[in-house]
């Protein structure tokens, strides 16, 4: 009788398939170079299956695309620019610009990104002419984020620490770099150099070399995750207070969606 029934049994039985998601995704980067071309190789090549179907794009795009003796004064400035409220601005022009081509009001689920670093942005005792201090112009950014329904990720000190992360751990002599509030910002070529020790190591003016893209591979960005994560304290803080990433936020968007491909 048992055998009858599994007989009976369709031998190829077809499940339905999920709804992929259709969200897209926006980056504003702070960095002219690293992280532009961080993000737009590992979509390329590591996250190819939503390569044309989920957008990872960088507001200075078109600008970062020419060489520097090519671009206009208004691009020249656009890509020195590394202040939160010019990332801000051109992802709130970027948006108000393109608001028909995606049609953003119909879909709410997607996400508008800021990649930051620390650097001396949350320095209460630098302050700009009209009385404002970097913390206070910090903060007012991160409100209009929130306001915006944007999300950030920041690096503590700056995004090279998320490129060490894919290949290890931080040692002691990585946080004696991170911003706190004990420790301001200083400028270092720490973490190029631990890259460089890795194998891993980027160019002189911060290009990515092309001959190592391959190491960021996705078991390397799954490290990265992970990494990041642990440092993330509990509960999850807005950017991190001492050495860290969030920008395992991110990546964990972009895999989400890539899994949800994978799967089809």
């Amino acid at each position: 009788m048992a055998a009858e029934r599994m007989s009976s049994l369709p031998f190829s039985p077809v499940r339905p398939k999920c709804r992929t998601s259709d969200k897209l995704i926006f980056i504003s980067c702070e960095g002219s170079v690293t992280e532009w071309e961080y993000f737009e190789k590992i979509i390329n090549m590591v996250f190819a299956n939503i390569g044309s179907k989920v957008k990872v794009i960088n507001v200075l795009e078109d600008a970062l695309k020419k060489r520097d003796k090519n671009r206009t004064i208004g691009e020249k400035k656009q890509v020195s620019s590394s202040k939160p409220q010019n990332l801000l601005d051109k992802m709130n022009a970027f948006k108000s610009a393109h608001k028909e081509d995606y049609d953003f009001d119909e879909h709410e689920q997607d996400e508008f990104w800021l990649i930051m670093d620390v650097d001396d942005h949350t320095d209460k005792t630098i302050v700009d002419s009209e009385g404002r201090s970097n913390l206070d112009k910090w903060n007012a950014v991160l409100n209009e984020c929130q306001n915006n329904k944007y999300q950030y990720a920041v690096s503590n000190p700056f995004f090279e620490l998320w490129l060490l992360l894919h290949f290890d751990d931080v040692n002691e002599e990585d946080y004696s770099y991170a911003v706190t509030d004990s420790h301001s910002y200083e400028p270092t070529d720490h973490y190029k150099i631990r890259l460089s020790t890795l194998k891993v190591p980027l160019k002189r003016d911060k290009h990515f070399d092309r001959r190592y893209y391959n190491k960021y591979s996705k078991a390397a960005i799954n490290d990265a995750i992970q990494r990041a994560e642990a440092l993330d304290p509990e509960p999850k803080c807005n950017f991190p207070s001492d050495l860290g990433s969030t920008v395992y936020r991110l990546l964990k968007s972009i895999k989400e969606i890539d899994d949800q491909y994978e799967g089809n």
